[in-house]
C-alpha cells in the first residue's frame, strides 16, 4: 500500500505560498520497501479530495500494485473514494465518483472549485499586467513569461490546480477553463526545450579544465540559493551566459517542474467528459507529446541508466571548443612573429568517464525526483488517448517515446532504487501503449513492427533484464524448482512473486487487448450459414480433416471474439520467428534467438497465472510455427542451404515448449481434483473427520487455525488470510466451494432431456472456469484496470471458443450440460453491471485453490491437447535424412522425457530411441545414449531394462558416445551402488581402459570414475559434520564414520570382485589399481601431475581398507557356503582379486597370509577349481613374500607351507606347479633364507626326484612313453624342473663370458645334484635337449618350454644353444606348426623377462653384487653383461620372423605379430623394414585379432615417424598382396585366389559398408589430418601404375611371358581397389587421385596408341579418331572368328606376343581409367572442378568431411590374364584373343571418352554464353544418377564375369 509520511511539511497547502515546487515532496512507499520515491504530491483542498496521483491505483501487473484495502485503511476509505479519479471506460467517458460527498454537496465542490480557479487566473493575469506595464515603463521587451521566466503560475499555484479532480472541469466555466489552458501552455511550451542533462556535462567539463578562469561546480550550478566557495569561484554574471550562472541548473529544474504539472492539469481539462472544445488545441497536444518525448530521452533515460555523460567530448578541450561554446576567457594574445604559432598557451586536461559520471550524480538525482510528477503525466495521458481522438503522426510518436523507456538499462550507481524507478515508468509506459494499441485497431501492426527493433536494445544484464513483476501463486514455488531443475524457466522468481520481461507484459498485454464480445446463439447461427454461403469450391472438395480443423478453429476464433488476438498472435510469432531464421548475422538473427529464448521463458513463467490468459494462446502458436519450419526443414531438398543454427534454436524453443507442456501434465496427472461429483445428484455430504487439510503441508498445530463449515477441516489461518479480528461467521474451504459451485451448475446447466446423469471432466470445467473469471471480476472491481479488465475479457472469449468447438464437435466427453445454455450465460458476464457481487465474494478462493483451477484449465488447453502432435513432431524428426535435425530431435525428447520420465513407456517414443542407438551419425548415437541415460538414472528401477543397448554403445566407434556412456554408468552405480548389471558394465569400461588403440580422453574418464567409486576418500572419511545433528555430544561419532568407510569398502570390494568373476581374468583389475597408485605412465606428463599424485596417495589410503574388506568377504564365504560346486568360482573370484593387489601393493597382504594358506591344501571342496584356488594363492605367496620378516617366515616355513607347496607340484596340472614351485623358489631365495632351511631342502628333494625320473625315462621305448600316465608324469617332471631353473637364483653362481657347449652333460649320479656353481642347471639343460629331441610334437613343447626356464635364468645359455643349432632348428619351417608356436611363445617370455629383469632394478643389482665388475662397467648403465643376448640372438633371425607371417596357421600369425610388437618396443628389430610385413597383416582378413593387434603396432610406430607410412606403404601393398595369395587358398569351383583389397560390414543401422584393408590405418594415424603425407601415400600407391609401357625391341614372335606379370596385374587391381574406396578426408584427396590418374594415362595411354597403331598399320598421327575394324569385333560374341581377327591370326608377319603384351599394359590402363570415372561419380566430382584442380591449392573448407555416396557399388576391378598357359605343357603360354581383343577394345574408348570430355570442357570455357550453358547442363548429366551406361561401362560390364 501507498503510504503519505504527514509529518513533512509539504503537505500544508497554506505553507507553500511561493515556494519552489521541487520542495513539495513526499514520499511514496512499496510494501516490499524496495524503493522510496520522492515526487510532487498534489492534495485535494476539501474532505474528498483525492489521493496524491501519484498513490493512484497502479495497474494489476504493475510493480506498484497493492491491494485498496489494508487493515486500517479500509475503515477510514470509503470504496468509490478508493477508485478515485482513475475510474473510466473504455469508450472514452470518464466516469464519475459514484459515491457521494460527505460533508459537502457536489454542487458546493463545483462553486467552491470555480471559485479558486478564477481566483488563480486573475491573479495570474494581474501579475502578467504589471510586469507588462513595468517593461513598459523601464523601456525594456518583455515576453508572455513572469518573473520566473516559466509561465504565468506559480508553483502553488499549480499545485492547487493539480488538486482539483478531473471531472470538475466540466462544470466550471468554459470561457474560464479556455483561458486556463492557454496559460498552462505557455507553462508546457518552456519545458520541452530544457536539457538539464547535457546543459550540467557543460557545466562538469568547464569545471574540469585547467587554466580556464572562474568556474563553478555542478553543485552550484544546482544549489537553490547561489553560493561561491572554493578559489576559482565566479562571481554572479561574470560567466557571461545565464545558464552557467550558480542556482541556473535549479532554476531551469523549477521550470521542467512546473511543465510536467501544467502539462499534467491540461490533460487532465482535456480528457473532461463534456468540456468545450476550445479547451481542446492540437497545439497543446503536440507540446505534451514533445514534452513526454523530451523528458524520456533527454532526462529519464541518461540519469536511470547513467549515460548522460557519454556525450561529452573525451580529447582535451581546446581554446577554439570553448569559443563555440560562446564563453571566451581574456587571455595574453600571442605575438604574430612566434616561430611556433600553433603551440598552445595553455595545457588542457582530459576529463576521466569515471570521475565524470560519479560528477554527474548531481544532476540526475533531482531529475529522478520527478518521477512522481512525469507518471501522473504519463497517467492522464493514457485516459487522453482513451477520451480522444488524435492525430497519427503525434501517436507514434507517443508510442515510440514511451516504448523507449523499456530500453533502459537501470545503474545502481545513481540510486540504489533506479530498478524500482524504471519499474514505475515502464508500467505507465506501457499502459500509455496499450491504450493507443486497444483505442487505434488501425497502427495495431506499425506498433508491432516498432517493436523488433526495440528487442535489439534491450539490456541484457542478468539484475536489470526482468523488471516487471508478477504476482504468483503460493504454491507455485515448488513446481517453479521442479522447472529449475529441467532448466525450463530462467525467470527471476523471489517468494510470491516473479519478474518478467516488460516486452514479454506488452505483448501479453497488446493480444489481449484486441479481443471484442463476442457473438449470442443466434448471431452465431447466422454467422455459420454466412460461412457455408461463401465457402468457395475448393472449399467443399476439401477432405483433409487437418484443413477442416483449422478452418472450425478459424470460425469459433471469428465468433467468440478472438480473431483480433489471433491476428496478433500471427503477427507477432511470424516476424519474430522469421528475424530468427535468418542467415548468419543478417537482420540481427544471433540476437534475435535469445530473445525468443526468453520470450518463451517469461510465457511459461506466467502460463498458470488468471491475469495473463494470452501467454498460452501465444505459446500454442509459437509451438506451431516452430513445429512447422522443423518439419519443412525435414523436407528441403537437400541442395537447399538450411541455417543449422537456426535450427537449433527452433528445436531449444519446440522442445522447451513441449516439456513443459509435459511437466503440467504430469502435475495434473499427480494432483488431480479429489472428491469431485459424478453425477447430477451427488448423494449427501457427511462430515469427515476433523483433521488438518491445509494446503501448506505443514503438522503445526499450535496457531491459529479455522475451521470448514461444511467439511469440518482444518486449515491455518496465514494460509488463507484469516485473521482473528476478520474471522467470518460462515466459511468454506476451496473443496467445498468448489463442490458447491459444481453443483449448484448441475442445476441450471443439465438438459432436461439428457439420458446421461454422469458429470465429465469438461462439465466440471464450466465450474472451474467460472470460480477463476469470479477472481478476475474482483480483480477488475479492485483496481479499475484497463489491463484486468481486458484479462477477464480475454478469459470469457477462450470460454465461449471452447464451447463453441464442443459444440460443432460434440463426442461423449462433451458432458450433460447444455452448451448453448452455458454459452449464453458467460456472455451475459460480459459486462461487469450483470455480475452479481455477492457470487463474486462468496466463491472467492485462496491462492492455492486458483492456483490448482489454473493448472487444471492450463491441462486441458488446447496446447496441452496438442502433446502428441508435440511429440509426433519429435518422433518425426528423429527418423530424418538430416543427420543435425535427428541429434536436435533426439535433445529435444530428451528435455521432454526429464520432465515426465513416463513418456519412455510410449512403445513409439521407444521404438525411435532404440533406433537411433544404432544411427550412422555419432551425434546422433550420442544424444540417444544421453536421453537413455537420464532417464535411467531417474528411474533406477528400469535401468536393467536398458542395460544391454547401452553396453553395446560402449564400444561405438564415436569417442563421445563412449564418454557419454562411461559417465551414464557411472552415474548410475553412484546412484545405485547395487545395481544388478554393474559387474558387467565395470568389465567392459575395464576392457576399454586396457585397450591400447582406445582415446585418452575416454581412458581418462574411465580412471576417474574408478576413483570415485572405489577409491575416492570422499567417500569412506565421511566428515562428522555430515553424521546426524541430533545425536548428543557425548555419543562417540568417530565410530559411526568408521562404521560409514567401512560399508562403503566393503561395497567396493564386493564390486571388484563381481569384476574378477565375470571377466575371468583380473589382469585388466590389475593395471587400473597399479595406475591409480603409482601413475599411468605417459598419463602424468600433462597438467594435470598434482590431482593425480593427489589421487594417488588417496587410493595408497584407501588399499589397506579395502584388503581388509576382501578378507571379510573371503571369510563371510567361507561361514555361508553350502561346499556346492559353483562356489569355487566365487572363491576363484575372491582370492584373484586380493592377487591384485598381491601385485600392486604386496605389503598390505602380509599380515592376512594365514587366512589364505590353508587353500593351498588343495581340499577345498571345489574339485573343478582346485587348480585355479591353489595356483592362485601360490602367485600371491610368490608376491608377498619378499617382504617377510625373519619371524614371519620361520613361522610360515615350519608351519607346513613348503610341505603344502611340494604337495601342488605333485597332484597337479603344469600351470599349478609353475606357481607353487615359484612360490617355493621365492621362500628359498629370501634374504633370511639359508642352505639348511626347510624351503630350501624341500625344493632340493623336490628336484632330485624330477630329475631322477626324467632321467629314467628318457631312454624310454615308444610304447611306454605313450602311456597316458608317462606323459603326465613327463609334463609334470619338465613343467617342475623348468621352473626351478628360472626362480631358484643361488649365490655367486654367475656363468663365465662365453659357455662351452661341450659341458652341457648329464649326471647320472643324482647325490652329486647340488644348486651351486649351475650344476643343476646344466644337467636339466642336457636332459631338455634329450626330450627335445624326441618325435612326439606334445614332449618337443614341454621340453623347449622347460628349456625357456634356462634360457631367462641364465641368457648366456642362449648363445651356446644359438652355437647348437637348437634355435634355427625349432624355428625353421621343417618344424611341426606346434613347435614352432610354442618357440614364438618361449622368445616372448624370454622378452618380456629381460624387460622386467630389466626396469624392476634386478640386472643393476646383480651388476653391483659381483665382485669383479669394473668401475667403467659399473657407470655404464643399469644392465649387466646378459643383457639384450636373448634379443641379438633373436635378431638374427628376423628374416624368419619375417617368413613366419605368411604362415597358414593363424595362430603362429598372431603369435609373430606379437613378438614383433615386443621387439619393436625394445628396438631390436627395424622399424623400416618392419611396417611393410604389418601392413600386409591387415590383409588378414580371416583373423580380425591379428589385424588388430598389427594396426596397433602401425599407430604406435606411425606416432614416432609420421613418414614411415608414406614411405613404406608401396610396399605394404605388395606384401598385403604375396600375403593373400599365399596364405588364403585357391577357389577349387573357380580355380581363382581369394585375393581382394576390400572388406564388407554392416555399419550402424541396415547398410552396407566397404571399406579397405588399410582404412583403420589411414584412420587412426595422424596422417589424415596432415595434407602433404596424406598426398605422399596416395603418390606411393599410384605409383605402382607409371612406367609401365616401355618399347622393348627384343619382343618377337617367340616371346614368352613370366608368370609374375600376370600376378602383377592382379596386384594392380588390388590396389586400385584400395584407391578407390580409401576413407577420404575432404574433396582435394580423390582429385589427387583422378589428377595423377589423368596424367598417367594421358602420357603413357597415347605412347601405348602410337605402339598399337604401329602394330595393326593404322594411322600413326591420329591413332585413335574412331572406332577401328578390330574394335568393331570386340562387340561380337566371339571376337577372334571375326574377319578381321582371323586375318591377323593367319598373318604370319604379324607379332602376337608383341600385341598380347601390348594388351597386358593397357588392361593396367584401363585400371586407372575406370578407377578415375568410378571416382568422379562416387563424390560427384564435376569435369570444372577436376580440370582446376591443382595439387598445390590449399583445401576449401567447403570440401571437408566429404564421404561417398549412398548407394555406390564396389569398385570392380576384376582382370583377366592375356595369356594363359598350353594345356600339357610346364611353361607354354598362348594368347587368349577374346580377352585381348576386348582389352585392347576398351582401352580405345576409354582414351577416347577421356579425350571428348577434355575438349568439350576446353570448347565450353572459351566459348560465349551458350557454350557456359551447355557446360552446366553436362555437369548435370554427369552427377545425375540416371545417365545411360557409356560404351565403356558396357564393354567393362561384358568383359568382368562379376
Amino acid at each position: 500500500m501507498n503510504v503519505i509520511d504527514e509529518s513533512s511539511s509539504a503537505f500544508d497547502p497554506s505553507e507553500r505560498g511561493d515556494r519552489p515546487l521541487s520542495s513539495v515532496s513526499g514520499v511514496v512507499k512499496q510494501k516490499s520497501n524496495r524503493f522510496a520515491l520522492s515526487s510532487t504530491v498534489a492534495l485535494d483542498v476539501g474532505p474528498s479530495a483525492p489521493t496524491p496521483s501519484l498513490t493512484r491505483d497502479i495497474p494489476f501487473s504493475s510493480p506498484m500494485t497493492k491491494s485498496k484495502h489494508d487493515a486500517k485503511g479500509s475503515k477510514s476509505r470509503s470504496k468509490g473514494e478508493s477508485n478515485n479519479d482513475r475510474n473510466y471506460n473504455t469508450d472514452g467517458d470518464t466516469a464519475l465518483s459514484k459515491t457521494p460527498l460527505k460533508t459537502k454537496s457536489l454542487e458546493a465542490a463545483a462553486d467552491d472549485a470555480a471559485t479558486s480557479v478564477e481566483r488563480i487566473v486573475n491573479a495570474a493575469e494581474s501579475r502578467e499586467a504589471s510586469s507588462r506595464e513595468s517593461s513598459l515603463a523601464n523601456g525594456t521587451k518583455k515576453s508572455n513569461e513572469n518573473f520566473n521566466g516559466c509561465g504565468p503560475f506559480t508553483a502553488s499555484e499549480l499545485s492547487q490546480l493539480s488538486l482539483l479532480r478531473p471531472e470538475r472541469w466540466s462544470v466550471l466555466d468554459q470561457d474560464l477553463v479556455v483561458s486556463l489552458t492557454s496559460m498552462l501552455q505557455v507553462h508546457v511550451a518552456a519545458g520541452v526545450g530544457i536539457d538539464l542533462v547535457s546543459e550540467g556535462r557543460s557545466v562538469v567539463l568547464r569545471g574540469m579544465e585547467v587554466g580556464r578562469g572562474p568556474v563553478i561546480s555542478v553543485q552550484q550550478w544546482m544549489m537553490q540559493t547561489a553560493k561561491y566557495s572554493g578559489p576559482n569561484s565566479a562571481p554572479l554574471g561574470s560567466l557571461g551566459d545565464a545558464k552557467l550562472e550558480p542556482g541556473a541548473g535549479y532554476r531551469r529544474l523549477q521550470i521542467l517542474i512546473g511543465s510536467l504539472e501544467a502539462a499534467s492539469i491540461l490533460l487532465g481539462i482535456m480528457s473532461c467528459h463534456g468540456i468545450d472544445r476550445r479547451a481542446v488545441e492540437d497545439d497543446a497536444i503536440e507540446r505534451c507529446v514533445n514534452l513526454i518525448k523530451n523528458h524520456i530521452q533527454k532526462h529519464i533515460i541518461p540519469s536511470l541508466s547513467n549515460t548522460g555523460h557519454l556525450g561529452a567530448p573525451m580529447p582535451g578541450i581546446s581554446a577554439s571548443d570553448s569559443e563555440e561554446d560562446g564563453v571566451r576567457e581574456a587571455r595574453p594574445t600571442e605575438p604574430v612573429t612566434s616561430p611556433k604559432p600553433a603551440k598552445k598557451t595553455r595545457k588542457t586536461l582530459t576529463p576521466d568517464r569515471n570521475d565524470l559520471s560519479k560528477t554527474m550524480k548531481a544532476v540526475y538525482i533531482p531529475i529522478l525526483s520527478t518521477t512522481g510528477l512525469f507518471v501522473t503525466f504519463l497517467e492522464r495521458s493514457d485516459v487522453f488517448v482513451v477520451a480522444n481522438e488524435m492525430d497519427d503522426r503525434l501517436l507514434f510518436t507517443l508510442s515510440a517515446a514511451a516504448l523507449s523507456t523499456l530500453s533502459i538499462d537501470p545503474s545502481s550507481l545513481v540510486r540504489a532504487d533506479t530498478t524500482s524507478l524504471t519499474s514505475i515508468i515502464q508500467a505507465s509506459s506501457l499502459n500509455l501503449v496499450v491504450s493507443i494499441f486497444r483505442r487505434y485497431p488501425r497502427h495495431r501492426s506499425i506498433i508491432i513492427e516498432d517493436l523488433f527493433p526495440l528487442m535489439l536494445k534491450l539490456p541484457t544484464s542478468k539484475r536489470s533484464m526482468r523488471t516487471f513483476l508478477v504476482k504468483r501463486c503460493r504454491g507455485s514455488q515448488a513446481n517453479d524448482a521442479a522447472s529449475a531443475k529441467a532448466d525450463t524457466i530462467s525467470s527471476i522468481c523471489v517468494g510470491d512473486t516473479g519478474y518478467i520481461q516488460p516486452i514479454c507484459a506488452l505483448i501479453l498485454l497488446f493480444v489481449q487487448a484486441c479481443v471484442t464480445m463476442p457473438f449470442q446463439s443466434d448471431d452465431v447461427s447466422q454467422q455459420c450459414e454466412a460461412d457455408e454461403e461463401d465457402k468457395d469450391e475448393e472449399d467443399k472438395d476439401e477432405e483433409d480433416s487437418g484443413k477442416d480443423q483449422e478452418k472450425h478453429s478459424s470460425r469459433a476464433n471469428d465468433t467468440s471474439g478472438l480473431d483480433g488476438c489471433v491476428a496478433i498472435c500471427n503477427q507477432i510469432t511470424a516476424q519474430l520467428v522469421l528475424r530468427c531464421s535468418r542467415k548468419g548475422n543478417e537482420g540481427g538473427a544471433s540476437e534475435f534467438r535469445p530473445v525468443l529464448h526468453n520470450l518463451i521463458d517469461d510465457l511459461l513463467l506466467v502460463r498458470d497465472l488468471p491475469e495473463y490468459p494470452a501467454a498460452e494462446v501465444l505459446l500454442l502458436y509459437l509451438s506451431s510455427r516452430l513445429g512447422n519450419d522443423l518439419l519443412r526443414a525435414s523436407s528441403a531438398p537437400k541442395n537447399a542451404q538450411v541455417e543449422v543454427t537456426y535450427l537449433s534454436t527452433a528445436m531449444d524453443a519446440f522442445g522447451k515448449i513441449t516439456s513443459a507442456v509435459a511437466s503440467c501434465l504430469l502435475q495434473y496427472r499427480e494432483n488431480p481434483f479429489q472428491q469431485l461429483p459424478e453425477t447430477l445428484s451427488p448423494s449427501e455430504f457427511e462430515p469427515r473427520e476433523e483433521v488438518n487439510r491445509c494446503f501448506c503441508g505443514r503438522d503445526n498445530l499450535d496457531t491459529f487455525m479455522v475451521d470448514c463449515d461444511r467439511c469440518h477441516s482444518w486449515f491455518h489461518g496465514s494460509c488463507i488470510g484469516i485473521t482473528k479480528d476478520t474471522v467470518p461467521e460462515l466459511w468454506f474451504c476451496d473443496d467445498c466451494k468448489l463442490l458447491i459451485a459444481i453443483s449448484d451448475q448441475a442445476k441450471v446447466f443439465a438438459r432436461p432431456s439428457g439420458d446421461s446423469t454422469s458429470l465429465t471432466t469438461f462439465d466440471r470445467s464450466h465450474a472451474l472456469r467460472q470460480l477463476l473469471l469470479h477472481h478476475l471480476t474482483q480483480n477488475v472491481e479492485c483496481t479499475g484496470s484497463p489491463q484486468a479488465k481486458s484479462a477477464r475479457e480475454f478469459m470469457i472469449a477462450t470460454w465461449v471458443k471452447n464451447l463453441t468447438l464442443a459444440k460443432e464437435h460434440p463426442d461423449e466427453s462433451a458432458g450433460t450440460f447444455d452448451l448453448d445454455l452455458v454459452r449464453s450465460h458467460v456472455i451475459a458476464q460480459w459486462s461487469l453491471e450483470t455480475v452479481q457481487k455477492d457470487d463474486t465474494q462468496q466463491f472467492q478462493l485462496s491462492s492455492y485453490g486458483l492456483e490448482r483451477i489454473m493448472k487444471s484449465l492450463v491441462a486441458t488447453s488446447e496446447l496441452s491437447t496438442s502433446m502428441p502432435k508435440l511429440v509426433g513432431v519429435l518422433l518425426r524428426l528423429m527418423s530424418d535424412e538430416m543427420a543435425s535435425l535427428r541429434k536436435l530431435s533426439v535433445k529435444a525428447i530428451l528435455q521432454v522425457v526429464n520432465a515426465d520420465p513416463s513418456l519412455m513407456s510410449n512403445l513409439s517414443v521407444r521404438k525411435e530411441v532404440s533406433r537411433c542407438f544404432h544411427d550412422h551419425a555419432i551425434s546422433v548415437r550420442e544424444a540417444a545414449v544421453s536421453l537413455v541415460g537420464d532417464y535411467v538414472i531417474q528411474t533406477p528401477s528400469l535401468a536393467s531394462a536398458f542395460h544391454t543397448p547401452l553396453l553395446e554403445r560402449i564400444i561405438d566407434r564415436g569417442v563421445s558416445v563412449r564418454k557419454r556412456i562411461v559417465k551414464t554408468f557411472r552415474d548410475i552405480l553412484l546412484a545405485n551402488p547395487t545395481y544388478r548389471g554393474r559387474a558387467t558394465a565395470m568389465n567392459c569400461m575395464l576392457q576399454r581402459a586396457a585397450d591400447r588403440k582406445e582415446d585418452d580422453g575416454v581412458r581418462d574418464l574411465i580412471f576417474d570414475s574408478f576413483y570415485t567409486l572405489w577409491f575416492d576418500s570422499a567417500a569412506f572419511n565421511v566428515s562428522v559434520a555430515n553424521l546426524s545433528a541430533t545425536a548428543s555430544e557425548s555419543t562417540p561419532k568417530h565410530p559411526q564414520a568408521g562404521i560409514k568407510a567401512e560399508l562403503y569398502c566393503r561395497e567396493a570390494a564386493e564390486q571388484m570382485v563381481e569384476v574378477v568373476k565375470v571377466s575371468g581374468s583380473a589382469e585388466d583389475l590389475t593395471c587400473l589399481v597399479k595406475g591409480l597408485l603409482f601413475g599411468f605412465g605417459d598419463g602424468d606428463k600433462d597438467k594435470k601431475v598434482a590431482e593425480r599424485q593427489r589421487r594417488q596417495h588417496d587410493a595408497r589410503n584407501q588399499c589397506k581398507n579395502l584388503v581388509s574388506s576382501l578378507f571379510e568377504i573371503l571369510l563371510r564365504f567361507e561361514e555361508t557356503r553350502v561346499n556346492e560346486e559353483n562356489d569355487g568360482r566365487d572363491l576363484v573370484a575372491i582370492l584373484s582379486t586380493l592377487g591384485v593387489f598381491s601385485q600392486a601393493y604386496p605389503e598390505l597382504l602380509v599380515s592376512h597370509v594365514d587366512t589364505i594358506v590353508p587353500y593351498l591344501k588343495g581340499d577345498n571342496g571345489a574339485q573343478r577349481y582346485e587348480a585355479q584356488i591353489v595356483r592362485t594363492v601360490s602367485n600371491i605367496i610368490s608376491r608377498t613374500a619378499p617382504n617377510f620378516t625373519l619371524e614371519e617366515l620361520v613361522r610360515l616355513t615350519n608351519g607346513g607351507l613348503p610341505s603344502d607347496l611340494v604337495n601342488i607340484a605333485y597332484k597337479f596340472p603344469s600351470d599349478a606347479v609353475s606357481s607353487a614351485i615359484e612360490a617355493l623358489c621365492t621362500l628359498s631365495n629370501h634374504h633370511h633364507a639359508t642352505p639348511e632351511s626347510i624351503q630350501q631342502k624341500k625344493l632340493h628333494t623336490l628336484s632330485v626326484q624330477f630329475y631322477s625320473y626324467l632321467l629314467k625315462t628318457a631312454d624310454a621305448t615308444d610304447a611306454t612313453a605313450k602311456k597316458k600316465s608317462v606323459k603326465d608324469n613327463v609334463k609334470r617332471a619338465l613343467s617342475a624342473l623348468g621352473s626351478v631353473c628360472r626362480f631358484f637364483v643361488y649365490k655367486d653362481s654367475a656363468d663365465h663370458y662365453s659357455i662351452d657347449p661341450n659341458n652341457f652333460s648329464f649326471i647320472s649320479d643324482t647325490s652329486q645334484l647340488q644348486f651351486a656353481e649351475n650344476a643343476f642347471s646344466n644337467a636339466c639343460f642336457s636332459i631338455f635337449l634329450k626330450y627335445l629331441n624326441k618325435d612326439d610334437e606334445a614332449t618337443k613343447c614341454l621340453a623347449l618350454r622347460a628349456m625357456t626356464g634356462v634360457f631367462i635364468s641364465r641368457p648366456r645359455v642362449v648363445l651356446a644353444a644359438e652355437q647348437m643349432g637348437i634355435i634355427a632348428e625349432v624355428m625353421s619351417e621343417k618344424a611341426p606348426a606346434s613347435v614352432q608356436l610354442e618357440t614364438l611363445r618361449c622368445w616372448r617370455d624370454i622378452l618380456l623377462a629381460e624387460e622386467t629383469r630389466i626396469e624392476s632394478g634386478e640386472a643393476m643389482t646383480k651388476m653391483a653384487a659381483q665382485k669383479n665388475i669394473t668401475v667403467s662397467k659399473r657407470i655404464s648403465g643399469d644392465q649387466d653383461g646378459d643383457s639384450c643376448i636373448s634379443g641379438s640372438v633373436l635378431t638374427r633371425h628376423a628374416s624368419r620372423l619375417y617368413e613366419m607371417t605368411l604362415s597358414k596357421e593363424e595362430k603362429i600369425r598372431h603369435m609373430i605379430v606379437e613378438l614383433i610388437g615386443h621387439l619393436l618396443r625394445q628396438g631390436l628389430i627395424n622399424p623400416m623394414e618392419t611396417v611393410p610385413y604389418l601392413l600386409a597383416m591387415q590383409g588378414d582378413i580371416k583373423s580380425p585379432s591379428t589385424r588388430s593387434l598389427a594396426l596397433k603396432l602401425l599407430i604406435n610406430e606411425g606416432e614416432k615417424r609420421p613418414d614411415m607410412l608414406n614411405q613404406r606403404i608401396q610396399a605394404g601393398v605388395k606384401r598385403a598382396f604375396n600375403f593373400q595369395q599365399i596364405v588364403y587358398p585357391h577357389d577349387n569351383e573357380k580355380d581363382t585366389l581369394h585375393v581382394t583389397a576390400l572388406l564388407e560390414s554392416k555399419s550402424e543401422g541396415d547398410r552396407v559398408r566397404i571399406e579397405t584393408i588399410f582404412d583403420e590405418v589411414i584412420k587412426e594415424s595422424s596422417i589424415r589430418n596432415k595434407k602433404a603425407q596424406r598426398q605422399g601415400l596416395y603418390k606411393s600407391i599410384i605409383g605402382m601404375f607409371e612406367k609401365e609401357v616401355s618399347h622393348d625391341s627384343s619382343l618377337t614372335k617367340t616371346f614368352v611371358p613370366k608368370r609374375h606379370e600376370a600376378n602383377h596385374l592382379r596386384l594392380l587391381a588390388f590396389a586400385s581397389q584400395i584407391l578407390a574406396h580409401l576413407p577420404y578426408n575432404c574433396t582435394a584427396d580423390p582429385l589427387f587421385i583422378v589428377y595423377h590418374a589423368s596424367c598417367i594415362t594421358a602420357l603413357e595411354g597415347n605412347e601405348l596408341l602410337v605402339r598399337f597403331a604401329e602394330l595393326l598399320g593404322n594411322d600413326v598421327c591420329d591413332p585413335n579418331a574412331s572406332e577401328d575394324e578390330l574394335e568393331k569385333s570386340a562387340k561380337l560374341n566371339d571376337p577372334k572368328n571375326s574377319a578381321f581377327a582371323s586375318r591377323l591370326q593367319s598373318n604370319s608377319n604379324f607379332n602376337a606376343a608383341e600385341f598380347g603384351f601390348l594388351c597386358e599394359k593397357a588392361c593396367g590402363l584401363n585400371l586407372l581409367l575406370n578407377l578415375k570415372n568410378f571416382l568422379r561419380k562416387a563424390y560427384n566430382l564435376s569435369e570444372a572442378r577436376i580440370t582446376e584442380y591443382l595439387p598445390s591449392e590449399k583445401e576449401r573448407i567447403n570440401e571437408r568431411g566429404i564421404s561417398i555416396s549412398e548407394g555406390t557399388p564396389k569398385f570392380c576391378a576384376h582382370v583377366i590374364p592375356i595369356f594363359e598357359p598350353l594345356p600339357g605343357a610346364n611353361n607354354g603360354y598362348r594368347i587368349d584373343w577374346n580377352t585381348a581383343i576386348r582389352t585392347y577394345a576398351l582401352f580405345r574408348t576409354l582414351m577416347r571418352e577421356g579425350d571428348l570430355e577434355s575438349n568439350l570442357l576446353q570448347f565450353d570455357e572459351g566459348n560465349t554464353k551458350r557454350g557456359s550453358k551447355r557446360k552446366r547442363s553436362d555437369v548435370k548429366v554427369e552427377n545425375s544418377p540416371g545417365r545411360p551406361l557409356a560404351s565403356s561401362q558396357a564393354i567393362t560390364q561384358e568383359v568382368s564375369p562379376d
